[in-house]
């Protein structure tokens, strides 16, 4: 009798499970597909325990050639870039090769300035550094509060090189193939094929995005596809990159690293990812923007979810809540099931 109501049980979520499924690909197909003068033009992902339940490609990778986006469309996907910097990093740390704690100088001896003692690879993961330019003073205190930027997470791809002896771009690129990531690399030293064109619209009108490959790539300018993020996705969360101590200090909120998200509402940062405030269940995510890409990477780790969105045209750089307006309507179809 107890096994017959555990299968009945079985089944019943099973049901269920399929059903929210179900309601979740309708109304996500319902945004998409709903006439706009600025309509999606892009990727979005879908997977539940590591198996990709819905997977949407839609518009143009390149307009001029007419050229389709399809599934193994490539796309620059701005800072979520940092947090593949940062498993690089923490890696460095599973390895013994380097100490949070540890001031940066340490190991990028030629620093002039003297913040290059005070400054930890803790202060650069977490923003909370107070670097404005490597031949200025700070803005403020190390540690004593945040402010988002570039700068802190190529000096981070710096100390990874100096403490593994490769190149940043060989570890990228390496990283991707342990995952089984086909069509993401490092810019640097790779044709493309694969790779999107970006856009932006300016008073209605749509105009080629210069591409600037291998500017600050370790903050913002590494390169992937919706259903490679989903397996990067299934090999972090999935205790396939880091220790598991280490892996539970990325996702740790850290002190005095918060700020208000245009999307995400007050998120609190750990190493290279957020925690945001406002979703009702636990969340884990990455923003992008980089010139006419907009990015979107989120993790629920309680149904083991993510919901990947790429785009290739920037709606509105001024107002970057705008060029979101895809990536937050589908976060909240995504919330609401969960």
């Amino acid at each position: 009798m107890t096994q017959r109501i555990l299968f009945l049980t079985a089944i019943l979520f099973s049901f269920n499970h399929l059903f929210a499924q179900q309601q979740t690909i309708r109304r996500i197909d319902s945004l998409l597909h709903a006439p706009s003068q600025t309509p999606f033009n892009g990727v979005v992902v879908l997977s539940t325990g590591g198996k990709v339940f819905y997977k949407k490609a839609a518009g143009y990778a390149n307009f001029e050639q007419k050229k389709m986006i399809t599934g193994e469309s490539e796309f620059i996907i701005g800072s979520i870039s940092k947090q593949i910097t940062a498993v690089l990093v923490l890696r460095e740390l599973d390895k013994g090769r380097l100490r949070l704690e540890d001031p940066i100088r340490r190991y990028l001896p030629r620093l002039t300035e003297k913040w290059a003692d005070t400054v930890t690879i803790h202060h650069l993961l977490t923003h909370t550094h107070g670097i404005t330019a490597l031949d200025k003073p700070l803005a403020f205190k190390p540690g004593s509060r945040f402010q988002y930027g570039y700068i802190s997470y190529d000096l981070l791809s710096q100390i990874v090189e100096k403490t593994s002896g490769q190149s940043f771009p060989d570890l990228c690129n390496a990283l991707f193939k342990m995952c089984g990531m086909q069509h993401s690399s490092h810019p640097r030293g790779r044709s493309y094929k694969n790779l999107c064109k970006g856009y932006a619209l300016e008073n209605g009108e749509r105009k080629e995005e210069p591409a600037y490959l291998d500017v600050f790539a370790a903050a913002g300018g590494l390169i992937s596809s919706g259903e490679d993020l989903v397996k990067w996705n299934n090999n972090l969360h999935g205790g396939k990159l880091l220790a598991d101590t280490t892996y539970r200090l990325m996702i740790s909120p850290k002190e005095n690293a918060f700020r208000d998200h245009a999307i995400l509402g007050t998120i609190d940062y750990g190493y290279g990812i957020t925690i945001p405030h406002q979703s009702s269940v636990p969340e884990l995510g990455v923003t992008g923007v980089a010139q006419g890409f907009i990015s979107m990477d989120m993790y629920f780790p309680f149904t083991k979810t993510s919901l990947v969105v790429l785009e290739n045209i920037a709606t509105d750089m001024q107002e970057l809540k705008n060029s979101f307006y895809y990536h937050e309507q589908l976060l909240k179809i995504v919330r609401a099931a969960q």
